[in-house]
């Protein structure tokens, strides 16, 4: 009610004054300006366990090496350290012909979990960030075109105790215009938001949770940033079975 009794004013002042020509500029957010814009693919089925099946790697290479964003993350490439000792995603990496980076999340029985990095080509810098003693986060360069270079955070949890953990680095991460991505459990997603808004002064930060179809996941994607940022597009699709790619699409604000 509110917004159209602000509408009706509005339109009775235009009607008195004549046209009114509106020369403010515009904001940074209302145009997308995609040659300022990071594209980050995560491959998924967002349950938690390890969608990479031996019999899908030639079908997973393929579609990693036609993939054209900035950055890829196999979530939950896990490595099996128990017999048979099995690296998922340096099995992909050599098949996609990409430079693979493990990124630890935790550890079973069996197996280190975590997200596995594929890069064009060796990656010069890079920093790995202790939160737990199996949980580590990464942060990298990135050059979204030539002359402009940001850093992203991949930052993925499996137990709140985790997020807990990573209070201060994420918000040393948004205080640096960071982009921070990654996948966390639905079940700490309030946790998680209220826990940034105690550790954040005045809320001064972007969180956003793109939506997947399947929106009863146990696991969800999230972005994290300081204002500098704008989350634009989500675009998902198939690659096999229920493994999914998700393209996130994040535009650095002038």
């Amino acid at each position: 009610m509110r917004h159209l009794t602000y509408a009706i004013f509005l339109a009775f002042f235009i009607g008195c004054s004549g046209d009114i020509p509106d020369d403010s500029p515009k904001t940074p957010e209302t145009v997308w300006d995609k040659s300022r814009t990071v594209k980050v693919s995560i491959l998924s089925d967002l349950t938690g366990n390890n969608p990479f099946t031996v019999s899908g790697y030639s079908t997973v290479a393929a579609w990693t090496k036609k993939d054209e964003s900035h950055l890829l993350i196999l979530d939950k490439a896990n490595v099996r350290f128990a017999p048979p000792r099995l690296h998922t995603g340096a099995k992909l990496a050599v098949l996609a012909e990409r430079f693979p980076i493990f990124v630890p999340t935790s550890v079973t029985t069996d197996s280190y979990v975590g997200s596995t990095l594929l890069f064009r080509k060796p990656v010069p810098q890079m920093e790995l960030i202790t939160v737990t003693d199996e949980c580590r986060l990464m942060q990298i360069p990135t050059e979204i075109r030539p002359g402009l270079n940001v850093n992203i955070s991949v930052s993925s949890f499996n137990h709140s105790s985790q997020i807990t953990g990573a209070l201060p680095q994420l918000k040393k991460a948004v205080e640096q215009s960071v982009l921070v991505i990654g996948t966390m459990r639905r079940a700490d997603l309030s946790m998680f938001q209220s826990a940034l808004s105690e550790t954040i002064q005045d809320n001064n930060f972007e969180l956003t949770l793109p939506e997947n179809n399947q929106a009863t996941s146990s696991y969800c994607l999230y972005t994290l940033s300081s204002k500098k940022w704008k989350f634009r597009k989500l675009t998902e699709t198939e690659v096999q079975n229920a493994l999914k790619s998700f393209l996130l699409e994040v535009e650095y604000l002038k």
